[in-house]
């Protein structure tokens, strides 16, 4: 086999194709066919066929000090808005339905384990898809790097099964309260209420307004802090492959005893996503194209498996406890595409009183997850 054009030991050049890979899916994320196909798959399809095509490798220490430093950092500053009491107090029946969606997750990604056979890493692959359809992109790479999945090929498969089945899931969740027969069974307050949001159409997606450098310097500063806790006391419990478990637990506990502190901290959030869009083009990178292509059919079955059961059960139970239909799609929206799906559920439905209890639910999602994923994972070892 041919050697990379750009080698693994080409320290510079490798991290300046993997930035601007990252780059390129915000980038196409400003865009109206990048939001309609997912920055995030763009960009980790980009990865692949620079891979692929001898560009840049397959494995190399860059790719390591990704899941070394660059997830245990992103996580915290992803938390930060965690607030537990907030999300209790302000998430609502929302948040019920999330916690209903949410089980009916764990129920389907152990029922599709059991339908199909995944391999020897079923288990592993199990738990990521617990984290990821209960929180986020995240809650991917926390549990991946709990369940020592991060050298695994099928990672980038499982990612680009999880963005194609989330963007098809979140175009159904559109179209589902529209349908008369679901309108008729559920109560449908904040559907008859519903009023056009404004969004400012300028203003691209991942700006960051009001910048102050030394609230963005804190935040990374307290982010390195966590993860250097969170290992510390991972290693002193005699389990450090649960470091990253730790550094949620730490990171979620800052978020919800001080509140206000963390809101004086500024871009810790977009600072966040940069580094997951980096890991991201890292995961596409590592994958080997033919062994994608053997592997990404399944995972595509076992997602779709995972996202019939969550709606079943989920609208099933609504259905018996007369939970609102827009409170259970936006559970849905929020669950399976994390809190950033609740502003475009908004806009798309006009459900202005959604907006904020979406969010809440969405980022309560990020902070369990993980912990879900990981004890689905090691329950089905």
């Amino acid at each position: 086999m041919s050697l990379p054009l750009i080698g693994p030991d080409q320290h510079f050049a490798l991290w300046a194709v993997l930035i601007a890979i990252a780059a390129f899916g915000f980038w196409c994320e400003r865009t109206q066919w990048g939001r309609k196909y997912s920055g995030v798959m763009l960009l980790i399809t980009l990865a692949i066929v620079l891979a692929n095509l001898r560009i840049i490798p397959t494995s190399a220490p860059a790719y390591d000090v990704v899941w070394e430093f660059l997830v245990p950092i992103a996580i915290p500053l992803l938390l930060f808005q965690a607030d537990l009491k907030r999300i209790i107090k302000e998430s609502g029946p929302t948040l019920i339905a999330f916690i209903i969606g949410s089980a009916a997750v764990v129920a389907g990604t152990v029922a599709g384990a059991y339908i199909l056979n995944l391999g020897p890493q079923e288990a592993e692959l199990a738990g990521i898809f617990t984290g990821t359809y209960i929180g986020g992109s995240l809650n991917f790479a926390a549990v991946a790097e709990a369940t020592s999945m991060q050298e695994s090929s099928q990672l980038a498969a499982a990612v680009a099964a999880d963005n194609v089945i989330t963007n098809l899931h979140f175009l159904l969740i559109i179209f589902i309260p529209g349908i008369a027969w679901m309108a008729r069974r559920y109560p449908t307050h904040h559907m008859d209420n519903a009023v056009v949001i404004e969004f400012d159409a300028e203003k691209p997606p991942h700006t960051i307004e009001n910048l102050e450098v030394a609230g963005l310097l804190s935040g990374l500063a307290l982010a390195f802090a966590i993860a250097a806790a969170g290992n510390w006391l991972a290693d002193l419990a005699g389990y450090p492959q649960f470091a990253i478990l730790v550094i949620t637990a730490i990171a979620v506990s800052i978020a919800t005893l001080f509140p206000g502190q963390m809101e004086k901290l500024s871009g810790y959030r977009e600072a966040g996503n940069v580094m997951m869009f980096i890991f991201l083009a890292s995961i596409g990178a590592s994958a080997d194209v033919w062994e994608l292509i053997e592997i990404a059919p399944v995972l595509f079955v076992y997602a779709s498996i995972v996202i019939t059961v969550h709606l079943v059960i989920l609208f099933g139970v609504g259905l018996l406890f007369k939970l609102d239909l827009a409170e259970l799609a936006m559970a849905s929206a929020v669950g399976i595409g994390g809190p950033s799906s609740a502003p475009a559920l908004a806009s798309a439905k006009g459900w202005q009183d959604l907006l904020i209890p979406g969010i809440l639910a969405g980022s309560f999602g990020y902070a369990i997850g993980s912990f879900i994923g990981v004890s689905v994972a090691n329950w089905l070892m």
